[in-house]
């Protein structure tokens, strides 16, 4: 199989789990333009609760270093703090926030990289979810939107970088099926956790 391969069934066999993340009422809220900033806050840290604890865990993998994801460049968690920070909330209160605890198997490389095709490739989408959020809530780039606008203009040149390390990473057949799997398990506990009432 080619990283063409691979990348053509991870977005065809985790189409209807990616849709279903959208539809949450944040998200919806977004695309019409209702979310109210309290709303916002309160998806960011949904974001926080989900990806700290993952973040955390990804670095402490014997593997991790030998997959090339640098967390000073590919961490989310640090950008949620600092939006967090922006609209208001405490250092305190950022560490008292949910965490979960159902989370993806990222305990081999083949499942490290299927939970990060979903991170990684949410900074696509996230492009243009900043432009729009910009437009009518009172945020911008380097003040509440860094999380969205995680690469700002290298959101094309990191999402081909990160392609061609999951080339490299990974190369056996089962291992496709590893990455499909941990994506759409990824997108279902995210998707689950973000619809949790608090």
């Amino acid at each position: 199989m080619t990283a063409t391969t691979i990348m053509e069934r991870l977005k065809q066999e985790t189409a209807h789990h990616h849709r279903q993340v959208e539809q949450n009422v944040y998200a919806k809220a977004m695309m019409d333009r209702t979310i109210t900033m309290d709303q916002y806050r309160e998806y960011l840290e949904k974001f926080y609760g989900f990806l700290k604890p993952l973040e955390e865990q990804a670095v402490r993998l014997p593997f991790w270093a030998e997959t090339g994801l640098d967390m000073t460049v590919r961490g989310k968690a640090s950008l949620l703090e600092q939006d967090l920070l922006s609209l208001g909330a405490s250092e305190e209160q950022i560490r008292q926030l949910p965490r979960s605890t159902e989370l993806p198997d990222i305990s081999a490389p083949a499942r490290l990289f299927g939970y990060m095709y979903v991170i990684e490739g949410s900074t696509n989408g996230g492009q243009i979810l900043s432009k729009r959020l910009s437009q009518f809530l009172p945020i911008e780039a380097e003040r509440g939107l860094q999380y969205f606008n995680a690469y700002g203009a290298e959101t094309r040149i990191r999402w081909g970088e990160f392609m061609r390390l999951l080339q490299e990473s990974i190369h056996a057949p089962e291992d496709h099926d590893i990455i499909v799997h941990t994506a759409s398990e990824t997108f279902r506990l995210l998707d689950q956790w973000i619809n949790m009432a608090r």
